[in-house]
């Protein structure tokens, strides 16, 4: 929602962490199981305190005291450090100071904001946060992860408690309860960890750029990123990287920053790896899902407070003219590009970079990532192997914006309808990246959206059936 609290803004050079805090009633089940996991395994990713900081509560907790037994030696079975624990009760200043909340329950993530009402649109349950997160990962830096989430909320059908068993047994149902946060936090930690922003040398938690030569270098809208591929499985890597990464690799340009990523089946290897802030995992296939996000997010932040990047996918045609299609991740973006970027150039499908002075498109035809189901570990298509239409050799320069609208029961024939302004530029809000860093902020989107003339929605069931309208939205017209 427009005006919505969003959290602190996160000046990573500063060394600001952005602040987790995680609430439950007594704080000495969930809450406390939650903290010690995450933190475990950020940790084990080689993420200080000073980047992420995780801390928990209780909404009616007793200050002092010590978890709940159970929960301790769920803990210390799970891998974390139960040592040195003790409650606290939530306050105010803990909430504003917080960049997400996660609650242990709907009813107390609902008592909470009742209580605190700025943590709308930051609080989610555990079990919802590991849903969304599974369900999709937003190749967004970890500030604006609060708001894309609450966006997707809305239409994810995602549940808001852990499915346990019955409260007869209290330590099964605890032990299923910490396997089920254990699970969430490995996850989220995972995905954070491919977000992180490497920190300037010298300074506290840093996490250092590789000063081996990059094994190729591509571009992101304009961002050079250097890639540096190490392990037992190097060559696999580099190969597949390059096959995926084709169109967007350059050559003799320095790298304005690099992602180092290590692929061994030795756990120790991995794990010193991931100590000194690489990307690390066991096979081929889950490094370059987590390299997607790597790469879009360090040109993100290399290019805040210049470029208007949405969330959307870009298509361009012949003359250059170029239109954006707006929407959460997991809603139909990369399905688009696939089928319709057969026919028109393909522009991105994850970030669209727009220049807000002339409108300049800047491409970024980066793998598509389609997810697997069974592994939520999206697999990444170069735009060479799905044979996507190559771009056309002119400048690329912004004409449409049009905010997608799949839905199972949707017309049969496509409709697009007129968006009021301003919900347009609250639409455009959510699907922004580093809204707060953006000179002008809200001026600049309404700006952009009267440039283009407005924005519109575009509601569909089938994909394939947009295509005979595409030539109109690149010429400006319905």
């Amino acid at each position: 929602m427009l005006g919505a609290p969003s959290g602190p803004d996160i000046p990573w050079q500063s060394g600001t962490a952005f602040r987790v805090l995680i609430v439950d009633t007594g704080n000495q089940g969930r809450s406390a199981v939650g903290e010690r996991m995450l933190r475990h395994h950020l940790s084990r990713h080689g993420i200080p305190a000073d980047v992420i900081r995780v801390t928990s509560a209780g909404l009616n907790a007793d200050d002092g005291q010590r978890m709940d037994p159970t929960a301790a030696a769920q803990i210390e079975r799970l891998g974390g450090n139960a040592h040195g624990f003790r409650t606290r009760s939530v306050s105010e200043a803990m909430v504003e100071a917080a960049s997400m909340v996660f609650c242990g329950t709907w009813w107390e993530r609902d008592e909470l904001c009742l209580r605190y009402p700025r943590a709308r649109g930051r609080a989610f349950t555990l079990s919802e946060i590991g849903f969304l997160y599974e369900e999709v990962v937003d190749a967004a830096p970890l500030p604006d992860h609060p708001r894309l989430l609450e966006a997707r909320l809305r239409t994810a059908d995602v549940p808001d408690d852990f499915d346990l068993p019955d409260w007869d047994d209290f330590e099964e149902r605890m032990r299923a309860a910490c396997d089920a946060i254990d699970q969430a936090t490995r996850w989220i930690a995972e995905i954070w960890a491919s977000m992180a922003p490497v920190r300037p040398i010298g300074t506290a938690g840093e996490r250092r750029e590789s000063a081996a030569e990059p094994t190729c270098t591509v571009d992101a809208f304009g961002v050079a990123v250097g890639i540096v591929c190490s392990g037992s499985e190097r060559d696999a890597l580099a190969t597949a990287g390059h096959r995926a990464w084709g169109r967007c690799l350059v050559e003799d340009r320095d790298p304005e920053t690099t992602v180092s990523v290590v692929v061994d089946a030795d756990d120790a290897v991995l794990a010193r790896a991931r100590l000194s802030g690489a990307l690390a995992y066991p096979d081929v296939d889950t490094a370059l899902h987590f390299l997607s996000s790597a790469v879009t997010v360090r040109a993100i932040e290399a290019r805040v407070g210049t470029l208007i990047m949405l969330h959307a996918a870009g298509l361009a045609g012949p003359d250059g003219s170029v239109v954006g299609f707006v929407a959460p991740s997991g809603t139909g973006k990369t399905t688009l590009s696939r089928t319709l970027g057969a026919h028109y150039g393909y522009v991105t499908d994850e970030t669209l970079a727009i220049s807000p002075g002339d409108l300049t498109v800047l491409p970024y035809p980066k793998p598509l990532s389609v997810i697997d189901s069974l592994t939520h570990i999206k697999e990444q298509w170069g735009a060479d192997s799905l044979d996507l239409a190559v771009l056309p050799d002119v400048p690329l320069r912004l004409r449409r914006l049009v905010i997608l609208d799949r839905r199972e029961d949707g017309p049969e024939e496509p409709a697009i309808t007129p968006i009021d302004h301003l919900e347009g530029i609250a639409i455009l809000a959510e699907q922004m990246s580093y809204l707060s860093k953006t000179p002008g902020r809200l001026h600049a989107l309404s700006d952009l959206v009267d440039a283009v003339g407005g924005l519109s929605r575009l509601t569909y069931r089938d994909v394939r059936t947009v295509l005979p309208m595409v030539p109109g939205l690149l010429g400006g017209g319905e």
